[in-house]
């Protein structure tokens, strides 16, 4: 098992309320060319290394495998999973909700069912 925390387009916070939009992909809209590039980017500066990049995702891990954490860019959503430990836990917690700081993603905490954009508290 592992935790679990996902990005999304803002839009799919705005368009949805509760979490069926995850049954259905049609109801989740792909990145832009351009946010799916700046979020590839930004993995990488944040020392995300890619292990496999396919033409429909990309699968990064977290400086060799540190604290079991894994990161799946998908073209309409980004994973974040660790297993259940504190210091990976923090670690995606943190790096999800600074990836918002844009204004054009929400974080979604699978565990806690709670979303998050920039500027919640």
């Amino acid at each position: 098992m592992s935790y679990t925390i996902s990005l999304f387009r803002k839009e799919v916070k705005e368009q949805n309320q509760g979490f069926d939009f995850l049954e259905y992909q049609s109801k989740i809209p792909d990145f832009t060319a351009e946010q799916f590039q700046k979020l590839k980017r930004r993995l990488l500066t944040y020392k995300f290394e890619i292990e496999t990049e396919t033409n429909d995702y990309i699968v990064f891990n977290f400086k060799g495998g540190q604290f079991g954490i894994q990161v799946t860019l998908f073209s309409n959503q980004l994973s974040f999973s660790s297993g259940f430990n504190e210091d990976g836990i923090f670690e995606i917690a943190q790096t999800a909700s600074e990836f918002t700081d844009s204004g054009e993603f929400a974080k979604l905490d699978m565990q806690e069912g709670k979303w998050e954009t920039w500027g919640d508290v």
